[in-house]
């Protein structure tokens, strides 16, 4: 089974993803493969570098996705070009990676979760065989993700703002208590998949 996992950022989709890895499930996460499509003089870093000039990079020429995040989600009509633009150069390459790799672990009869927050713009429905919704209130998820990445509570709200929730996922699983009552929870919803 091919799992597509999908919640706002700080909703805890890594830590579920966790979980399941302990089940012996696979674990697809966008965003990390996103990243390694970032390499240093590869295309994608070509085109990104190209669109959103040298002062991206680091010295070692790595993007610094901290200044990336300052333009594309700046907000007002530039962000948003900005975004629309850094999105149209990653996600073509990136869906296209996912789908060959969702079509590997199929062939090999894999449970994997796939991770994405972005789960429209992935077309994970297409791609997997459920979709489990991860939710969380907003002022702990933004909690999360002050002490894991140090975001200003705009920065958060600016960055959530393109991240949506699937109204049609096949389980829902709420994140709002212990890792006890979590894993309870993600427990009780594997027998719903």
């Amino acid at each position: 089974m091919i799992l597509g996992m999908t919640g706002k950022s700080g909703t805890g989709k890594h830590t579920a993803a966790k979980f399941f890895e302990q089940k012996g499930w696979k674990m697809l996460d966008a965003d990390k493969i996103a990243h390694q499509l970032y390499r240093p003089y590869q295309r994608i870093w070509r085109e990104v570098t190209d669109r959103f000039g040298e002062g991206i990079l680091t010295k070692d020429d790595i993007i610094d996705r901290q200044k990336l995040k300052a333009i594309v989600f700046a907000g007002g009509p530039e962000g948003e070009k900005a975004l629309a633009d850094m999105n149209s150069i990653v996600h073509p390459e990136l869906k296209r990676v996912l789908k060959d790799d969702v079509y590997y672990l199929k062939k090999k009869k894999a449970n994997t979760v796939l991770i994405g927050a972005l789960w429209k713009e992935l077309g994970l429905f297409e791609l997997c065989d459920a979709v489990m919704l991860i939710k969380a209130g907003e002022a702990l998820a933004y909690e999360r993700i002050r002490k894991r990445d140090g975001l200003s509570f705009d920065m958060y709200e600016i960055t959530t703002k393109n991240q949506s929730e699937p109204e049609n996922a096949h389980v829902t699983v709420i994140n709002e208590g212990t890792f006890q009552d979590f894993y309870k929870e993600l427990n009780s919803a594997i027998t719903q998949l």
